[in-house]
């Protein structure tokens, strides 16, 4: 008999992340790295799915997402540029703070969201590129039925 169980990092945290940033930003939001970015755009990329605690109906679970903004400066790289990706990234992480226990139609997808680090970095290879590596962790409770 197979089991039962739930894709929790996609399901509760991946597709939540697109959907939060997604209302807020009208910025595409990629998840394959090979693909063409545009002029600006938020690549979604899996990193940790930590266990927690056991609980008597199942287990609490921490899940880090990264997420990049980039910007592509076409050669403009300015004061003005880095103003334009720190604000992204300074909405962002007040955007997970306001969104920090996270629930649709009355049921929580995740809670203790927290922005733990970004790191902003011009790219080796292309020097036009801008971005801002935003590692965001939450919490899921998984019921074990």
């Amino acid at each position: 008999m197979a089991i039962t169980y739930e894709n929790v990092i996609f399901d509760r945290v991946i597709d939540n992340l697109n959907t939060i940033i997604a209302d807020e930003f009208t910025i595409p939001i990629l998840y394959d790295q090979f693909t063409e970015r545009g002029i600006q755009s938020f690549l979604i990329t899996p990193i940790n799915d930590d266990y927690v605690e056991e609980i008597n109906i199942g287990q609490v679970r921490d899940y880090t997402v990264n997420v990049n903004y980039q910007l592509d400066l076409a050669g403009n790289y300015t004061k003005n540029s880095i103003k334009q990706v720190a604000s992204i990234a300074e909405r962002y992480k007040r955007l997970m703070y306001n969104k920090r226990n996270y629930t649709v139609s009355g049921t929580r997808q995740f809670y203790n969201a927290v922005v733990e680090n970004i790191v902003y970095s011009r790219d080796e290879d292309n020097q036009n590129i801008l971005s801002a590596d935003m590692s965001t962790t939450v919490s899921v409770m998984e019921i074990i039925s």
